[in-house]
């Protein structure tokens, strides 16, 4: 028989077998020397699942589909639909007692504890926010439009700039810049609008990049000078020794927030609640920010990342600047987004 000092040494339960919690989640925080220090921690090994879009996540809890113990996804997404998930006993119930409370988070998240009924049942894990990144080498600082959205339109950067190839974020980012305070409530007309201008600068981007690796060789090689992106891109660069920026656009900040839930079908819900505590935790929330820039809920971990300079504080000065912050939920006209985004690309 395995002895248990052997058996906790290899994450194994009582009977020799592997304990294990399956998570649904976008990589930002399943980074391996996270998943390595919580499986010596607790002896329990975390096992992502193929991860797609929070739309395929939270599509698979209301169908029954989610084989997973944790589903994570952005909070203004899932939100309007915890209710729905509740009434059909899609969704089990987390364990409050083991998790921060709401005073316990900085202020722009303790909405985001989402009750149903008096019971919790989805926690803000993480944030993030949505800029333009610059290199320092080749866009000066004291450029006039150094905080502005304007870094990606203006036609001095042309063929030196990179967008997402996402219809929801950068029509939101174009939006913004053209003076459209609340995007996600555009009605059609408007939206046509920000596709013409889209159309209109079409020639002035490099490249629209569709995953991080991509994002990272157009900064790195400086082939782009400016790039749409978060602060975990920029933290890879600087860890590349790439001397980037990231700017706080006046018109406004595109903030997001994952928020994550146990699906009914879980198989381990309680090891579910022991990932998220771990993650919620100061010194985890510190680690994660330190080394991948994942900005965490907790107003601890914000503090002592400021006040400090914008680079040192990683992403936490957003929740103090002033910028307007612009939540990045479903629009309105979601369909009208999509065609207009296939508009740009075809033109």
């Amino acid at each position: 028989m395995v002895g248990a000092g052997l058996a906790s040494a290899w994450g194994l339960g009582a009977c020799g077998r592997t304990r294990y919690v399956d998570v649904l989640a976008p990589p930002s925080s399943l980074r391996p020397a996270i998943l390595g220090l919580f499986e010596r921690k607790t002896g329990i090994q975390v096992r992502p699942s193929a991860w797609v879009s929070p739309t395929d996540a939270f599509a698979k809890v209301l169908s029954s589909g989610a084989r997973t113990d944790l589903v994570v996804g952005i909070v203004d997404l899932f939100t309007p639909l915890v209710q729905e998930a509740v009434s059909r006993g899609l969704v089990l119930a987390l364990d409050q007692s083991k998790l921060p409370k709401a005073q316990e988070l900085s202020e722009a998240f303790r909405a985001d504890m989402c009750f149903v009924d008096g019971r919790l049942y989805m926690m803000p894990l993480y944030w993030g926010y949505t800029s333009v990144l610059y290199n320092r080498a080749a866009i000066s600082p004291s450029d006039p439009l150094i905080n502005s959205w304007g870094l990606l339109f203006d036609d001095r950067f042309k063929g030196r700039v990179a967008l997402r190839d996402d219809a929801h974020e950068s029509i939101a980012a174009a939006a913004l810049y053209l003076g459209h305070r609340q995007p996600l409530t555009m009605d059609r007309a408007e939206v046509n609008s920000v596709k013409a201008f889209l159309i209109s600068k079409k020639s002035s981007f490099r490249a629209l990049w569709s995953n991080f690796a991509e994002a990272i060789q157009l900064m790195a090689t400086g082939e782009v000078s400016a790039i749409y992106g978060q602060p975990v891109l920029a933290q890879e660069l600087a860890n590349q020794g790439i001397g980037v920026e990231k700017n706080l656009p006046k018109e406004g900040l595109l903030m997001f927030v994952q928020g994550a839930l146990i699906p009914q079908g879980a198989l381990h819900p309680g090891y579910a609640n022991e990932w998220l505590q771990f993650l919620l935790s100061d010194d985890v929330g510190t680690k994660l920010t330190q080394e991948a820039a994942v900005l965490s809920p907790l107003e601890s971990v914000r503090r002592q990342f400021e006040p400090a300079s914008r680079t040192a504080s990683f992403g936490y000065e957003a929740l103090s600047a002033g910028t307007p912050l612009i939540r990045l939920g479903r629009p309105q006209l979601l369909d009208a987004w999509i065609e207009a985004w296939a508009e740009f690309k075809a033109a």
